[in-house]
């Protein structure tokens, strides 16, 4: 994941990323909206939280490609619990 090997150059391995789906060069401006709006409590959380967090978060955002493909999940999230 490129997010982590940068944070691994700057000497910051253990800071928590947001993961989202890609490639997000292929998404409308209404779908980047709603990516966005998904992401926007997970960089809230990451900003405010005085506990310790995952150093991957990801967001709930479905690609519409997934969607597309009739896949029930993304094929690199985890499954709910």
């Amino acid at each position: 994941m490129h997010a982590r090997l940068a944070a691994k150059n700057l000497h910051i391995d253990d800071i928590p990323i947001l993961i989202t789906p890609h490639p997000v060069n292929d998404l409308t401006p209404p779908q980047l909206r709603e990516m966005a709006e998904a992401a926007y409590p997970v960089i809230l959380a990451q900003l405010t939280s005085q506990a310790p967090l995952p150093q991957n978060m990801p967001i709930d955002y479905v690609h519409p490609a997934v969607l597309a493909k009739g896949w029930s999940i993304a094929p690199n999230a985890k499954e709910p619990e």
